[in-house]
């Protein structure tokens, strides 16, 4: 089995990350951590010899149970922060996904937990309400509403 593209020398944790944007009918699918209300992306880690897109591919499929499509990258994050005396480095592609099966998640879609980590609840969140959510990173609030044709590279500092 491979192991995650991540490593640790002294209090200072680095690794490779792969998020999917998944949009339907002016929604973005979130996830929130219940014990702080913060919300993020679906997505995980990439594993050592595995592309960012397959690897993508695999964690929506093991945290949420659906199949995804890579359509497209939309962002490269470089992000750096300090949690409990620790200082992390994340590099993240951000990809433009749709799913394979649209029943697999219907807009009226209810909580659901990730099928890997029962803190985590699943949901669409409207588009409208970004600038009112705890989320992570911070720039999606303002480059999901018009998404561009390029690839946008954000330095997160949080």
């Amino acid at each position: 089995m491979n192991k995650d593209w991540l490593f640790r020398v002294e209090n200072q944790t680095c690794n490779f990350r792969s998020v999917g944007i998944l949009i339907r009918n002016n929604k973005l699918l979130v996830q929130k951590d219940i014990k702080t209300n913060i919300y993020a992306l679906p997505g995980g880690h990439v594993k050592i010899s595995e592309s960012s897109n397959i690897s993508l591919v695999r964690e929506f499929l093991e945290e949420t149970g659906v199949n995804i499509n890579c359509e497209r990258l939309l962002f490269v994050e470089e992000g750096f922060w300090s949690s409990n005396n620790s200082k992390y480095n994340t590099i993240a592609f951000y990809y433009l996904v749709s799913l394979v099966n649209e029943d697999d998640l219907p807009d009226d879609l209810e909580i659901r937990k990730l099928n890997d980590n029962d803190n985590v609840e699943l949901s669409w969140i409207s588009l409208d309400k970004l600038g009112e959510l705890n989320i992570y990173p911070r720039f999606i609030k303002n480059n999901l509403i018009t998404i561009d044709k390029g690839i946008k590279h954000f330095i997160s500092n949080d």
